[in-house]
């Protein structure tokens, strides 16, 4: 089966809305997870953002743009990658949601882990380090320590927060692909 480009492209536009919408469903479990640390709402995006050389609110701007970018661009991956062959072709929702799954499980072992262990936490570690650098106030710090110092539970929580992400995402590639395929099929004959 050959699909034409305008067929991926529409694809890929579905699967990045489904991205973001897995996204927007993390958001508040984000706010919640720094609620449940004690630091600012926001904390987790602002580390993000200060990783870009910004401050403030313009800080949690970007890193909440670019986790939403990053799971738009995973969900984009997923869609195109279900149409590649047959095997792949998400068929139903159980399809969708186990697939989904296990794509989280693979962003978080290929993408976050490492990005999170070897590029983040120690260019944040710097700032703590550094912070005299930054305009950053004591609570900001003291915030981002507390981060620091909860790395390990902060991991198993990406881990579920991946998951079910991934969940999210594969429940409307099972919505909305099934009729992508036949749709194909239709144009392919």
């Amino acid at each position: 089966m050959s699909i034409s480009k305008s067929d991926l492209l529409s694809n890929a536009k579905g699967g990045a809305m489904a991205g973001i919408v897995g996204g927007i469903a993390l958001v508040a479990l984000i706010f919640g997870i720094d609620s449940q640390l004690g630091v600012h709402s926001g904390t987790f995006y602002k580390m993000i953002g200060l990783l870009t050389g910004l401050e403030g609110m313009n800080a949690i701007v970007v890193g909440f743009l670019a986790h939403m970018a990053t799971a738009a661009l995973i969900g984009a991956t997923f869609f195109v990658c279900s149409t590649l062959h047959r095997v792949l072709n998400i068929t139903s929702f159980q399809k969708g949601v186990f697939a989904g799954g296990i794509t989280g499980l693979e962003v978080f072992a290929i993408f976050f882990f490492p990005i999170n262990q070897f590029i983040m936490m120690p260019a944040v570690e710097e700032i703590v380090i550094f912070s005299d650098r930054y305009d950053l106030s004591i609570k900001e710090v003291e915030a981002i320590r507390t981060v620091l110092a909860n790395t390990d539970q902060i991991l198993w929580g990406s881990l579920i927060m991946h998951v079910l992400y991934g969940i999210v995402m594969g429940y409307f590639a099972g919505a909305m692909l099934p009729e992508n395929y036949k749709t194909l099929k239709i144009h392919t004959e």
